[in-house]
């Protein structure tokens, strides 16, 4: 089953070498997860199998500043 996509800020993501490296950090943690990255907004969506917590975590590891956006 699939969550709603959570919706993440990172204010740092300015390129797309930084959204293949979160997308890469995200699908290791939910091999079938869904990522979209606005770098404009510096908003990532992700919907998958995982919670936020894991989501969050994964983008962290992989060099980035998040918060969860509202």
């Amino acid at each position: 089953m699939t969550n709603s996509p959570f919706r993440f800020t990172v204010p740092d993501m300015d390129c797309g070498g930084c959204v293949r490296s979160i997308t890469e950090a995200i699908q290791r943690v939910d091999a079938t997860a869904k990522v979209q990255a606005d770098l404009d907004t510096k908003l990532v969506s992700v919907g998958g199998t995982a919670d936020a917590a894991v989501y969050a975590g994964a983008i962290q590891s992989a060099g980035f500043d998040v918060e969860e956006a509202i």
